[in-house]
């Protein structure tokens, strides 16, 4: 009878726990997500965005020095952020939305860093995320969405604009 009881309160504390360890319940921003917007949202950042390499060939920097700026740049993304994504997808998001806000800080020679980050919708295959940041002296905000394959590697990143 004992061991029975004592059964039973081992099984009813390990299902007060597994409820805690799923991704949708502890309203809390994924890791994946909590990386990729600091790569986003911090500027500036010579490892993951100069504007050599946004600039047109022949503009104070040779094309062999651009190419070789644009692989080093690549492979900096991969070793930061390669983990959390689905293959081949790390790359469209570089080219997509991935240095966007980095390219905005560049060409306006200022700073952004990320103040907060808050959880604001969570399936089990996407995350939705309001990023405080500031932009030179401005504080903004901006809603990111992270859809994510059924492995929890990210699919897709964008800017939920209004």
């Amino acid at each position: 009878m004992k061991n029975n009881i004592i059964k039973i309160i081992i099984l009813l504390l390990s299902l007060s726990i597994i409820p805690g360890c799923s991704k949708g319940d502890d309203n809390t921003v994924s890791e994946a997500a909590e990386k990729v917007v600091d790569a986003m949202f911090t500027a500036p950042n010579p490892k993951l965005f100069t504007s050599e390499t946004a600039t047109v060939i022949g503009e104070g920097i040779s094309e062999k020095e651009q190419s070789e700026q644009k692989e080093e740049i690549e492979k900096n993304w991969e070793d930061l952020l390669g983990k959390y994504f689905e293959m081949g997808r790390l790359e469209y998001f570089i080219s997509t939305y991935g240095q966007q806000f980095l390219f905005e800080a560049d060409s306006e020679e200022k700073e952004i860093y990320v103040k907060e980050i808050e959880l604001v919708d969570q399936t089990d295959t996407s995350e939705t995320v309001l990023v405080k940041y500031m932009d030179g002296e401005k504080e903004k905000e901006e809603k990111i969405y992270f859809q994510y394959d059924q492995g929890g590697l990210i699919r897709d990143v964008y800017p939920l604009r209004n």
